[in-house]
C-alpha cells in the first residue's frame, strides 16, 4: 500500500516524502557532528526542491567526496540504529540528486546514480522502519502532508510536522 502510494506521486512528491521522512531520522544519529553533517546535506537537497537551483553534481558531491561524504560517516558508523540512519539520508540525496540530474537533461549520471530509481523507496522504507519507532505513523503523515500539496518553506513545514 505504502509503495503504490509512493509510486503515484509525482517527482517532488517522492524526493518530499524522502527528505521529509529523512528529516527525522537525523535525530536518531548518535553523534552530533554527525546529526549536522546530515542536516547539511539534507538542506542542499530542500534547496534544490524548492528552487531547483542546487545541481546534480552538487548534490552528488554531497554523497561521494572526500572530505565530508555521507558514504563515508556511513562506513564509520558503528550501531545498526546509525546504519539504518545513514541509509535513509543517503537515499534521500541519492534520489535527489538523480532528479536533479534528470532535470538538467543528462544523459550520463555517476554510477551509483545510474542504479537509483523509484524502487529505492523499499530500501528506504526498510531502514526507515528499522529506525524510527512508530514509523507507520509518520510514513502516513508524511503522505497527508503531500497530498495537501504544501508550496511554501516546505522544509519548514514538514520538518515542524514530522519532527515533533
Amino acid at each position: 500500500m505504502v509503495i503504490k502510494k509512493f509510486y503515484n506521486l509525482l517527482d517532488d512528491g517522492k524526493v518530499l516524502f524522502f527528505l521529509g521522512l529523512s528529516e527525522r531520522v537525523v535525530s536518531e544519529l548518535t553523534l552530533k557532528e554527525d546529526q549536522k553533517l546530515a542536516q547539511n546535506a539534507l538542506y542542499n537537497c530542500w534547496e534544490w526542491l524548492e528552487y531547483k537551483s542546487t545541481s546534480g553534481d552538487s548534490l552528488y558531491d554531497v554523497l561521494d567526496n572526500e572530505e565530508t561524504s555521507i558514504t563515508i560517516s556511513l562506513e564509520l558508523a558503528d550501531n545498526e540504529t546509525d546504519i539504518m540512519a545513514w541509509n535513509c539520508i543517503i537515499d534521500a540525496v541519492a534520489f535527489t540528486s538523480r532528479k536533479a540530474f534528470e532535470k538538467e537533461g543528462v544523459k550520463y549520471y555517476p554510477e551509483p546514480i545510474s542504479l537509483v530509481n523509484d524502487t529505492l523507496v523499499e530500501h528506504f522504507l526498510e531502514c526507515f522502519n528499522t529506525c524510527v519507532e512508530h514509523a507507520d505513523s509518520y510514513i502516513e503523515k508524511m503522505f497527508l502532508l503531500i497530498d495537501s500539496s504544501i508550496k511554501r518553506n516546505l522544509r519548514n513545514e514538514v520538518v515542524s510536522e514530522i519532527v515533533k
